[in-house]
């Protein structure tokens, strides 16, 4: 049973009223007084007085939901640095070890599971909810102060981390035996994950997406001290439709493997500068814009359709003879047209391999915007579309790297056209040991407002496609994989065409590069550059788990389950039919 709570109204601050001077009682929150009632009200409102209705403030059944409201509440008081302090907490007055804590809240979080499809909460996790309620009008900038309240608040973040153990990946079978009752709650658990997932794009269950967000989580980060250093399992997504999250286990399960193969294929292998153009924005843009200084541009995929599907094909049966097994298939950005991508994507996942490609189309001046997104393709019929967050902006030091000084005046500042209001980011289960997410160009290289939601997630690999210049080490693409590899620890791949890396001429440069691919991890020195040989056609790049133990702020080990995809190997494809 809760204790009783306190549910009077709260004495406000009085403001001026409009009406010679006449004072009133406002009946908002002031700002700098908010209580904890008021602000766990905004996330749940069964628990706002106002509403109406009778506050409910028995503890949420289902996990997410009170990660979602302890974590919130943690962040928005500032407690989560001041709580570790005096840690770990006492149980019932007496000290104990962090082995100790840890093995009862990995405990409380499994009893969890099986307690919620029950349709009750493990009795310590109620005895902890208690002690919020007991401080239900504290104002929530003195959360810090308050270290008891701090510690219940940390303490059932981590009871509902243990609980979410596993949620949003693939999950195999129990084999042939009797199910116990755990593996069937269990079954239950992670198949309601899922379906929130799917629907709502969280983890919660009473609480909206438009207010916060949970999601599953493979990074925890080991580096400095932030809200992501206190779970394993469950994230924390406060952006709300800013950028919106989707999470898909990609297909049904399959057997878990330890590596994955992908092949690369750098298409076009020639960019000229009459693909690009000038073209007119639609009629509202081009009244806000000085003309002046500024422009719009728009770029034309016009490869051979014949001529790209005989040489993926062509790449996938040599690389298959060569490495055994091709799991997925990557093309640079807006590589293909949509026709195109079409019935590449018919060939590819026929193969039982997924597809990922950048797809473009130019704009129409004046009529309709340019297209630029990505289709990531998982067999059996998987899909997912995903469009350009930000536009490329091209100056005159771009315009004279990729000689374009004839087609766009080195004068102004040039904006791709294409329509950026729609923005989701896509997280895909492939393994246990690998969720991997897809990024376009300017998208790795403008952290806002990606970044952040791709550092709460921690996906394993991050793969960003780009129509830029050679992946050198020295040049930005492997700054900002750099910075994904260091925190939250990523592994990233970013890949160009062959026809943009040679096309880029610096100032200086006589050879053009044909470096089209750049790998980063978090344990490898410095990123590595892969280069297309002369003779070559495409580039098989071999992914292999390592398993490492990562560590939560609280003290709580992952246990090494902690996937990391190195670069175990690369394998220049060339076609039998291509002579150096």
């Amino acid at each position: 049973m809760a204790k009783a709570i306190r549910t009077g109204s709260r004495s406000r601050a009085a403001h001026p009223g409009s009406g010679g001077g006449k004072v009133t009682k406002s009946t908002e929150p002031v700002p700098d007084k908010l209580s904890i009632r008021d602000f766990l009200g905004q996330l749940l409102p069964r628990f706002n007085p106002r509403s109406g209705v009778k506050p409910n403030y028995h503890v949420p059944k289902w996990p997410p939901d009170v990660f979602a409201l302890c974590m919130s509440l943690l962040l928005k008081g500032g407690a989560y640095c001041a709580v570790l302090k005096n840690w770990p907490p006492r149980d019932r007055g007496k000290l104990v070890s962090i082995r100790e804590w840890v093995k009862r809240v990995r405990n409380i979080g499994r009893t969890w599971q099986v307690s919620w499809v029950e349709g009750k909460v493990p009795s310590e996790v109620s005895e902890s909810w208690d002690v919020v309620l007991e401080d239900l009008d504290e104002t929530v900038n003195s959360l810090a102060g308050n270290i008891r309240l701090s510690q219940k608040l940390l303490e059932l973040c981590a009871m509902a981390d243990e609980a979410c153990s596993g949620i949003g990946l693939p999950q195999g079978g129990h084999g042939s035996g009797r199910l116990t009752k755990a593996d069937r709650a269990e079954a239950r658990f992670q198949a309601r994950v899922r379906r929130k997932l799917r629907v709502y794009s969280s983890a919660c269950d009473e609480i909206s997406a438009d207010r916060v967000r949970t999601l599953p989580k493979m990074r925890t980060a080991q580096s400095g001290l932030t809200i992501r250093s206190l779970s394993h399992n469950i994230a924390l997504w406060t952006g709300g439709d800013e950028v919106r999250p989707r999470w898909s286990p990609a297909g049904p399960y399959v057997e878990e493997t330890s590596s994955i193969n992908l092949l690369l294929v750098p298409w076009p292998t020639s960019v000229m500068p009459s693909q690009f153009s000038e073209t007119e924005g639609l009629r509202s843009e081009m009244m806000n814009m000085a003309k002046k200084q500024f422009g719009f541009f728009t770029f034309e995929q016009r490869q051979n359709d014949h001529e790209l599907l005989s040489l993926v094909e062509g790449l996938f049966k040599k690389a298959t003879k060569v490495v055994g097994k091709i799991d997925g298939v990557v093309l640079p950005e807006a590589a293909v047209t949509r026709s195109q991508h079409v019935k590449l994507r018919d060939k590819i996942l026929k193969k039982h391999a997924f597809l990922i490609s950048g797809i473009g189309r130019p704009s129409e001046p004046g009529v309709r915007h340019g297209e630029n997104y990505i289709s990531i393709d998982v067999p059996p019929n998987v899909n997912f579309i995903q469009r350009k967050h930000h536009r490329w902006k091209v100056d005159e030091s771009q315009i004279q790297q990729y000689g374009l000084g004839s087609r766009l005046d080195p004068g102004k500042v040039w904006w791709e056209h294409i329509d950026i209001s729609q923005r989701e980011l896509a997280f895909l289960a492939m393994q246990a040991w690998l969720v991997m997410t897809v990024l376009i160009c300017e998208d790795l290289a403008r952290p806002d407002p990606v970044g952040d939601l791709v550092r709460a997630v921690g996906p394993n690999l991050v793969i960003a496609l780009l129509m830029d210049g050679p992946q050198l080490k020295a040049r930005w693409g492997a700054r900002y994989a750099t910075t994904l590899a260091d925190d939250p620890g990523c592994s990233v791949l970013t890949l160009t065409s062959l026809g943009m890396s040679t096309l880029s001429r610096p100032e200086g440069v006589v050879k053009p590069s044909r470096v089209v691919a750049l790998w980063k991890d978090a344990k490898s020195a410095a990123p590595r550059e892969i280069e297309l040989p002369e003779d070559s056609d495409g580039v098989v790049i071999c992914l292999t788990v390592k398993y490492l133990t990562e560590w939560t702020a609280d003290g709580r080990s992952d246990e090494g389950t902690a996937g990391y995809p190195l670069l175990s190997g690369i394998h220049p494809i060339r076609l039998s039919s291509n002579k150096s």
